[in-house]
């Protein structure tokens, strides 16, 4: 079932069912780890738990005092990333070469993808070991029963509006300091920001008639180029400290990922106005007018 509100049911109602939803596939999708096909399960695992925490963030407002904070589902979800992020760096070591095949040749690029594969495979044996997958499903299932006691002190729109004004000035404060101060974690931070703003858009969808769909898709996207950009944090990471190349190759190959870097940052600045020109009050006004004009 898609990740939205549906129309005609009580809002607190509807946001225990959804919570409840991706906590249960959550756990279904922590089964093995160690080949592609159970990484993948678990990077799909760890976007559920990022999904329930947004929505946290969303209701936190008119939540019940006991469970506004997640630092569990926080855990969880650092726990699962070491695990989740390392196919998303082996595809960004594809379109590097795909961007840069007469400066990165197709023997570095191997090189680079061994280096990956074997850190891969190190990580994995290490979150066997240490029963990371165990020890994040007893934490989803504890989870489960707290939010089964989830209550809200409002419905409709009321319940959700202060909550998405947060978000949206989290994510345009975010996204200036990012600006004025350009760093690996500044960007991180902004697209973490940016990531719990999209979930809350794709749940209010369907309550606005769909109309935010195209403003939907531009948060996607810039979500897409800030997890590129982190993904290339990660690659220099392990070409500065596990990588078996050459340092002559090392340092080309370092150019050509700041060059990437310096790409994504122009394209995230462009999405960022367009999406962030509309001020928080503004933006939350007029989603509810959307909402207003949409019930049944």
């Amino acid at each position: 079932m898609a990740f939205r509100l549906k129309t005609g049911e009580a809002v607190s109602s509807d946001i225990r069912r959804i919570v409840l939803q991706q906590l249960d596939r959550a756990t279904s999708e922590l089964t093995s780890i160690g080949d592609p096909e159970s990484d993948q399960a678990i990077h799909d695992a760890r976007r559920r738990v990022k999904k329930i925490r947004a929505i946290i963030r969303l209701v936190r407002p008119v939540l019940n005092k006991a469970h506004r904070a997640d630092p569990e589902l926080r855990r969880v979800s650092k726990m699962l990333a070491p695990v989740a992020d390392g196919q998303g760096v082996i595809d960004t070591l594809s379109q590097l070469l795909k961007r840069y095949r007469r400066e990165l040749p197709r023997k570095t690029a191997a090189a680079i993808r061994t280096d990956l594969i074997d850190r891969s495979r190190q990580i994995d044996s290490k979150a066997s070991k240490q029963g990371v997958l165990e020890k994040a499903q007893m934490t989803l299932r504890a989870e489960r029963r707290r939010v089964k006691n989830w209550r809200l002190r409002a419905e409709g729109f009321s319940a959700l509006a202060p909550g998405l004004k947060n978000s949206v000035r989290r994510a345009r404060f975010a996204m200036m300091t990012a600006w004025l101060h350009p760093s690996a974690q500044h960007h991180h931070t902004w697209r973490r920001h940016v990531k719990n703003h999209w979930f809350h858009v794709r749940l209010l969808s369907a309550r606005c008639g769909y109309r935010l769909q195209p403003y939907q898709r531009q948060l996607e996207a810039l979500d897409g180029v800030l997890g590129e950009y982190h993904n290339l944090v990660l690659l220099h990471e392990v070409l500065v400290s596990d990588s078996t190349l050459a340092q002559r190759e090392v340092g080309r190959c370092l150019r050509i990922v700041q060059r990437y870097q310096s790409e994504l940052r122009r394209q995230a600045q462009v999405l960022g106005i367009r999406i962030y020109s509309e001020k928080p009050r503004r933006f939350v006004r007029r989603v509810r007018e959307l909402w207003d004009a949409h019930q049944p």
